[in-house]
């Protein structure tokens, strides 16, 4: 688990970090100081208003903070961009503030509240590595790295060499964070930068300077804001730098209708890609299922699997948002110990492993008010969690896209040379890859049948996803879905009845309740899921110009959008997020 900011605020509301013993932002006016500081000396907004169509232009920070600098950025961009553009907004925060010590501090700046109320619905737990959180419609992109500077900028300099338009060297003092201002900062700004890569800093300490020139960046000292004497600014002057160029735009042709499919249609429609979307049907697969929960996949140890879901999830969060309450239900999911090892697990997971902002453990009684039903065993509780309409938010996505729509079977013969196509459909990408490829990706069939069942008086006070072996949705037009079965290597559609059983003996022997026993059985789904031997999804480049984004697994609902945003980058040269080590394991195998 990453440290959360040791802080207090004081008489004038700014917040003052106890670990620094230094003030978050000033005094007298922590809006205009980073307004001079870090947009002016950076030449912005002049910057965003000459910008080329399609332009992605990404500022990485050092030190999140309260997000200010960020905020200011975020709202110049969109005043002063052209439409067309993009701002990628890169910050890195060891100490990442609680939503609650942020929100109070954003008391402080009324000026900001619609952006402020923005951030905060979508504002991710701790957990270290890369947040990618889709803001103002996609315009907007927060990728916010938890954790220890410099372990996490080595992770994020392999994907962003010659990106970076403005460095923000923000931050506390070098005096009294002197870990931070290091040769391997100033050494990440060069290899990040581009012809017209810009920095400034509220700073004018010499190390700051002679790690500035060493790098091969030139040095003005100007004056500070308020009472600081002096600060610096200046760009890259290394040789051979490359220049940035615009994203590229060329039209796509995406294979499949549903999550995966959807997601990365959205994502390359709102970076000016024209798409096109092959498909037998909209929905038609596991994505077609009436409830889906979303929540990450946590083990009893941090693992590469649950460090992915957990920055998964924070993405799917921020994707769905626009959709709450009417396709998204933010209601918390809640995994019931129902036996010894179930209960010695959740009390591993719940030992400080993870942010109580992600999980933490319910006592019995605490699970029961969580739940609002009885559910009389001790509990993992995932607040941020909840579940979604998958089928008509998959029509949703679509639909926001505004893509073309062709219901048609894909075949091999229809791709295109020079037009780049993804292969999103689910377990069918495997024989499809391997027909244009002559390479069979490893995505292995398991087929799933969920039950709807009728909710009941007791059923309908539920207010939480219950994860058992299965799952248990809280009722929607008076239906709950409960499920799901999991049988390997098969890939028939065919309803069975007793799986049908299986879900209703599954929940009601795991339950142990009164309420989980005799529900009335209304109909059935089968859909088939396409997983990996690793659990891992694959998303990537499998032949020139043809992509597979598959392996979801039964957690395509949380996963679909962050592979979204590394798809969409890959095909149009923008910054993908995730750590270099994470993109490595998604690389299709």
């Amino acid at each position: 688990m990453n440290s959360t900011a040791d802080i207090h605020f004081n008489s004038d509301g700014v917040p003052v970090s106890n670990q620094f013993d230094d003030i978050y932002f000033s005094v007298d006016s922590g809006i205009d100081e980073s307004r001079y500081v870090f947009l002016q000396h950076n030449g912005l907004p002049e910057a965003f208003a000459k910008l080329p169509q399609h332009y992605e232009y990404v500022v990485t920070e050092t030190g999140f903070g309260t997000g200010l600098n960020f905020l200011l950025c975020w709202q110049a961009f969109v005043q002063h961009a052209p439409a067309s553009c993009r701002l990628v907004f890169v910050s890195f925060e060891k100490f990442p503030l609680s939503r609650a010590q942020l929100q109070q501090a954003y008391q402080a700046l009324p000026q900001l509240q619609p952006l402020c109320d923005q951030l905060l619905a979508v504002y991710p737990s701790p957990e270290q590595g890369c947040h990618r959180l889709c803001l103002a419609d996609g315009r907007v992109t927060l990728d916010l790295w938890c954790g220890d500077i410099e372990d996490q900028l080595p992770q994020f300099i392999e994907q962003a060499r010659g990106q970076v338009d403005r460095w923000f060297l923000d931050g506390f003092a070098p005096a009294k964070n002197p870990q931070m201002w290091q040769p391997f900062l100033f050494e990440a700004m060069a290899a990040s930068a581009h012809q017209h890569t810009r920095y400034a800093t509220f700073t004018a300490a010499g190390v700051v300077k002679r790690g500035l020139q060493a790098a091969g960046f030139s040095v003005e000292k100007v004056k500070g804001f308020g009472r600081k004497r002096e600060m610096l600014c200046g760009q890259a002057q290394q040789s051979q730098l490359p220049c940035k160029q615009a994203l590229r735009t060329d039209a796509v042709t995406v294979v499949g209708g549903g999550i995966a499919a959807a997601t990365l249609t959205l994502a390359l429609t709102r970076r000016g890609v024209p798409v096109k979307v092959v498909s037998n049907g909209i929905a038609d697969g596991a994505s077609g299922n009436p409830q889906g929960a979303v929540y990450p996949l946590l083990h009893a140890e941090t693992t590469p699997l649950s460090q992915f879901y957990l920055q998964a999830f924070s993405t799917a969060v921020s994707y769905y948002l626009p959709w709450r309450h009417q396709h998204w239900f933010d209601s918390g999911v809640m995994q019931p110990g129902f036996n010894p090892q179930r209960r010695q697990r959740a009390e591993k997971i719940a030992s400080g492993l993870y942010s109580e902002q992600t999980v933490s453990l319910q006592t019995p009684a605490q699970a029961d008010a969580a739940a609002n039903l009885a559910i009389g065993q001790p509990s993992l509780l995932y607040p941020a969690a909840g579940w979604l309409r998958p089928a008509p938010l998959v029509k949703a996505l679509f639909d926001g896209a505004a893509a073309e729509l062709k219901q048609t079977q894909f075949e091999p013969a229809d791709v295109q040379p020079h037009t780049p196509t993804v292969i999103a459909c689910g377990h069918h990408s495997a024989a499809l890859v391997e027909a244009i490829t002559g390479e069979r990706p490893s995505l292995n069939p398991v087929r799933g049948q969920i039950s709807l069942v009728r909710a009941t008086p007791a059923t309908t006070a539920l207010r939480t996803v219950l994860c058992y072996k299965g799952y248990m949705v809280p009722a929607d037009n008076g239906l709950h879905c409960i499920g799901a079965t999991f049988n390997r290597g098969d890939d028939g559609t065919d309803v069975r009845s007793e799986d049908d059983q299986q879900n209703q003996a599954s929940l009601a022997d795991c339950a142990e309740q009164p309420w989980a026993a005799g529900l009335e059985h209304v109909a059935s789904r089968v859909s088939v899921r396409a997983t990996t031997p690793d659990h891992q999804p694959m998303a990537g480049l499998v032949a020139n110009k043809v992509y597979v984004c598959s392996g979801l697994g039964s957690r395509g609902l949380t996963a679909a959008p962050v592979l979204a945003e590394v798809l969409a980058a890959q095909i149009t040269g923008g910054l993908q997020p995730l750590s270099s080590d994470a993109l490595a394991r998604l690389t299709p195998r």
